[in-house]
């Protein structure tokens, strides 16, 4: 539970993602966003859940900066069980740099600071912790906001199913893994909450095209069983904005609904 979390928080969680792809133009949606927690069910394992998460997209010329942060209390059978989990990355179109520490129950869980670097072949990854060690993957292999990016794009083309290797510092630095995004037409506004709908036409996104879409999450060296680790779904503008998504772990639900939005503008090229 706690390992898949970590990979949503890394990758700077649906709301914040950025259309067009990391260091492609133009950027689009840079901006502060909080979102409160609640359980889809909560008749299940976990009996509830409090807390929040921040996460901040800015852009300074061909450099995306995501930090996250997400305080919770899982309510369960043991009683509550606190989460806490911050992420620190740069991504530009050929490097992602990255700070990802997480604890759960005051254990520590993820620890995970470095860089990948975009090779002719694939990346390269260089670890300063949890210990000093390089490593390489082999592939067609891209960072969280550049598979955003190109999510949004192959839903533009009409597209309705696309599959991506994605690399994005967690797992102590070791993970790769395979996402395939499914694309479906977005609600009609009427099957949308008022609240959503405000929200949307007071950033003045109500008039964009959006596209209902879900993010299935494999390890990249999996067989046999493909069960995905964990699964998420938002409604997502042509500009990368979502305003809320859910995840599912498998024993319970998440989801996360936007509850405060102030957008923040990129810095110019010089």
């Amino acid at each position: 539970m706690t390992r898949t979390l970590l990979a949503v928080a890394a990758a700077g969680v649906a709301g914040l993602v950025e259309a067009a792809g990391a260091a492609a133009a133009p950027a689009l949606v840079t901006g502060s966003a909080v979102y409160g927690l609640s359980l889809e069910d909560e008749s299940g394992t976990m009996g509830g859940v409090t807390g929040s998460m921040t996460a901040v997209l800015t852009r300074d010329c061909d450099t995306y900066r995501s930090t996250t942060s997400l305080v919770a209390d899982f309510e369960g059978p043991m009683g509550s069980l606190p989460l806490d989990m911050e992420s620190d990355v740069y991504e530009k179109a050929d490097s992602l740099v990255f700070d990802i520490r997480g604890e759960f129950a005051s254990m520590e869980i993820e620890r995970a600071r470095g860089e990948a670097t975009r090779t002719d072949g694939g990346i390269a990854v260089a670890l300063t912790e949890p210990k000093t060690e390089t490593r390489t993957v082999d592939g067609d292999v891209i960072f969280p906001l550049a598979m955003m990016g190109a999510a949004v794009a192959a839903a533009k083309a009409g597209k309705t199913l696309v599959d991506f290797s994605v690399y994005d510092g967690s797992g102590h630095g070791r993970d790769v893994w395979l996402v395939s995004v499914t694309i479906g037409a977005a609600p009609e506004s009427g099957d949308e909450s008022g609240d959503d709908a405000l929200f949307a036409a007071g950033l003045g996104f109500s008039g964009m095209d959006r596209w209902q879409m879900g993010f299935s999450y494999y390890p990249a060296d999996a067989t046999g069983d493909l069960t995905p680790a964990f699964s998420s779904s938002a409604v997502v503008y042509e500009n990368g904005f979502a305003q809320a998504a859910s995840y599912d772990f498998g024993e319970f639900a998440l989801r996360l609904k936007l509850e405060e939005f102030s957008p923040i503008p990129p810095e110019p090229c010089p």
